[in-house]
């Protein structure tokens, strides 16, 4: 919260958010582990997917966004399908921005290497007209020894 209130933004897409705001505009999964919050003056103009796990959908200002959370203890084949019911409902709207916390790395955006998660992911977004906006050299997360680069 404190980082919205320096930074003063419309829009926050949120993975595993430590507290939920009942106050404020704030769209979830059905997980409650994927979030969109409208922090600014604007509000939604519609919201879909509340009741998909990993994913959720609101469009604010003309475009659609998502927010999106795949927990490390998913299966390959869960990963597999909550990406593909991702991309098939992004498929559906136009302008689209996806964030999220996919537990899966990939050269692409400054991994090591390439899992078969985020094979998976490049895979499938590469069906849908979206550019990784990661500049790849900046860890988002940081424990210990590991680190991970969050695609956006």
């Amino acid at each position: 919260m404190q980082t919205v209130r320096e930074l003063n933004p419309d829009l926050v897409l949120i993975s595993e958010p430590y507290k939920h705001l009942s106050t404020q505009p704030w769209e979830t999964d059905s997980t409650t582990k994927a979030v969109i919050w409208a922090c600014g003056g604007c509000t939604f103009q519609s919201s879909a997917n509340n009741n998909e796990a990993g994913f959720v959908v609101a469009k604010l200002e003309g475009i659609y966004y998502y927010s999106c959370y795949a927990p490390p203890s998913l299966t390959l084949d869960e990963f597999k399908n909550l990406v593909d019911r991702l991309t098939e409902d992004a498929k559906q709207y136009t302008p689209i921005a996806i964030a999220g916390d996919f537990n899966a790395w990939a050269v692409d955006w400054g991994s090591k290497e390439t899992n078969a998660r985020g094979k998976i992911l490049l895979e499938s977004m590469s069906s849908l007209d979206v550019v990784l906006l990661n500049s790849g050299d900046k860890p988002t997360f940081v424990r210990g020894e590991a680190n991970s680069i969050y695609l956006t």
